[in-house]
């Protein structure tokens, strides 16, 4: 029994995507076993959720073979309830008992009494589709405080602090010893309308907006103080749909960032129930006799946290004529802040609505992998930080067998859909800039995310009589003192910038560009991330990169807007991956290596390349080429 490539496992459902199958479907699973192994009896197949023992196990019937030489045996399966389940085979061959499962490395099936990969399959919710446009498409991310301010009236509100464009963000305490985000610096809707046509010329089809209602000492407008209203600095709704309706017209969609966990501690709502026993609002919130509250994070003050449980607060937010309904108008879609500590129940109810009169995204923030059994009911995707972790790990620390496994889970974890639908970063304004986390300094290489910099243990945690306490403004004055890189930084980290945003380009998902990426900003955590986009300090190489990028993903859109993916081959600096018709080879090392081509596409169209080489025996230090069959 040497031989693991002559048995068959087929799985065949009208439905099936990959290893995806619809509720309610039914599933055929034939298995085909040669008779050279003897007498092969008592086939069943064991179904498990991950985690648990069997709780579907099935006996596969022996169909007729007539004069074949091979045994063939069939059932039928039906899953009832949204999940992923991994199934393995019993059979008995020749009286002794053993197993089918996946060989390690040719994923093909064997007879094994030893443990080894099941296969898996994903059951998802009946008719879950994602609007076309969010399938191949390019976002771009931007933090409207920090884009651009266009001339004209600009309405200061009393108590805000107002910088000139280009300054540094405040990173010292207040006068109350406190950290702050009243620093604004103008940016505002009508900015990002003028600069359509540049986000065009990247081939950006989907722009993604922060917060922009109402708050009232909040630039980043985190904590809401009125969700009736936008934000005076930000513009108003006519500006919104004047957005809107420009950019619906060049080919682009508009979604925007909404927060719905927690609200600023100035809105008139907690206000009244914080002050008032008998407020109607007063369960709105966590409050209790004490009147002490529930906040953010259990940090945040100015952040008290909605009771989702509460009728009056869901009708308030996605009832008839709530907030969802009020902003669905204006947008194609919404961004779900810190959805991981929503309630699913309040989630769908979002979702729903949004779809009510047209079809939205839904993406909601995950900074781990999302449960099957939300996708395509509380919400349609996620910003997929897995894959940001991922492309670092291994373009920094050649952790190739990690890059390997995150990709490979998550595109057996979510639905097609989900995946096709996805947001991949390499930065946002929650972690360090792309640029800064190449660059390598203070960057973590341990079990945590890369950018965690200042999560124990770092070089800012001290141990002081016994307790560990973080040094917040030694670590900030640090990150300001090391923003800037030298040239000879900035120049090996932008050509790793470029090998990163290929592969951020080609992965299944959709490339997400955070605001001033692609013309060479860098910065550390909040507020270094989040400076004012240098309109006059543009990298004009680094940008024409990032527009030949776009054009390459819009000419592939056919290859690149679906989940079907191979890493054909990886190791610390070498990566092979195929993507439909296309093969991508990158070099992250610092040397010229050899490469080996597989026959179909040495005759093939050679499409992109990061650096000009003409054999395709080798390829360049840092370089990536783009192959078509």
């Amino acid at each position: 029994m040497k031989k693991d490539n002559d048995i068959k496992v087929e799985i065949l459902c009208k439905s099936i995507i990959k290893n995806e199958v619809e509720v309610g479907d039914s599933v055929t699973i034939i298995v085909t076993i040669p008779k050279k192994y003897g007498i092969v009896s008592n086939v069943q197949v064991l179904f498990n959720k991950e985690g648990e023992n069997p709780s579907i196990i099935k006996s596969l019937n022996r169909k007729e073979e007539k004069e074949s030489d091979d045994y063939y045996f069939e059932t039928k399966v039906i899953f009832n309830e949204v999940t992923r389940m991994f199934f393995y085979f019993k059979v008995n061959v020749n009286g002794q008992n053993q197993a089918i499962k996946i060989n390690r490395k040719t994923k093909n099936p064997f007879f094994t009494t030893q443990e080894s990969p099941y296969w898996s399959i994903l059951i998802i919710n009946k008719n879950f589709k994602v609007p076309e446009w969010s399938k191949g498409a390019i976002y771009y991310q931007i933090f409207v405080d920090r884009f651009f301010r266009p001339n004209g009236n600009f309405k200061l509100v009393e108590g805000r602090n107002y910088r000139n464009w280009g300054e540094m963000p405040n990173f010292h305490r207040n006068a109350e010893g406190k950290f702050h985000n009243n620093d604004f610096f103008g940016g505002n809707l009508k900015g990002v309308e003028e600069k359509l046509k540049y986000l065009k010329k990247l081939n950006v089809t989907v722009i993604y907006l922060s917060p922009i209602l109402y708050s009232k000492y909040r630039y980043d407008r985190y904590a809401t103080t009125d969700y009736e209203k936008i934000d005076i600095n930000a513009g108003t709704f006519e500006d919104l749909k004047s957005l809107h309706d420009k950019a619906n017209k060049m080919g682009m969609k508009l979604i925007l960032d909404v927060v719905f966990d927690h609200l600023g501690s100035d809105n008139p709502i907690f206000i009244d129930a914080i002050t008032n026993k008998k407020s109607k609002y007063r369960d709105w919130f966590f409050i209790g006799n004490d009147g002490k509250y529930r906040y953010w994070y259990n940090e945040f003050t100015d952040m008290p946290v909605f009771n989702q449980q509460n009728p009056e607060y869901q009708n308030y937010i996605y009832g008839k004529g709530g907030i969802v309904e009020k902003l669905a108008k204006y947008v194609d879609g919404f961004r779900i802040d810190v959805a991981e500590e929503i309630e699913n129940l309040f989630l769908e109810g979002l979702r729903n609505k949004a779809n009510e009169q047209t079809k939205h995204i839904t993406i909601a923030e995950h900074w781990h992998k999302a449960d099957v059994t939300e996708l395509g009911k509380c919400y349609d995707t996620t910003t997929n930080y897995l894959y940001t972790n991922a492309i670092y790990k291994w373009i920094l620390y050649g952790e190739g067998e990690y890059f390997k496994n995150q990709i490979d889970d998550i595109i057996q974890s979510y639905p097609e859909e989900s995946i096709c639908s996805m947001l991949n970063s390499l930065d946002t304004h929650d972690i360090v800039r792309a640029l800064t986390i190449i660059g390598g300094k203070w960057m973590r290489h341990d079990y945590k995310e890369i950018w965690k910099i200042d999560e124990y243990p770092s070089r800012w945690h001290k141990n002081v009589n016994g307790k560990i306490i973080f040094e917040t403004d030694e670590f900030r004055k640090e990150e300001a003192q090391n923003d800037k890189l030298r040239p000879v930084e900035y120049r090996i980290a932008k050509e790793k910038l470029k090998i990163a945003a290929l592969l951020q380009y080609v992965l299944p998902g959709n490339p997400c560009i955070y605001y001033g990426t692609e013309i060479g900003m860098h910065g550390y955590k909040d507020p270094f991330n989040r400076k004012c986009f240098e309109w006059n300090k543009i990298d004009k190489t680094l940008l024409r990169y990032y527009i030949k990028l776009g054009k390459f993903r819009k000419n592939n859109k056919s290859q690149l807007s679906n989940s079907k993916t191979e890493i054909y081959y990886v190791d610390e600096s070498i990566l092979y991956l195929i993507r439909n018709n296309l093969l991508i080879i990158i070099n992250a090392s610092n040397s010229l290596k050899k490469i080996n081509v597989p026959e179909e596409f040495i005759k093939g169209e050679k499409i992109f390349e990061v650096k000009k080489q003409e054999n395709l025996e080798t390829i360049l230090p840092l370089n990536g080429i783009v192959l078509k069959k």
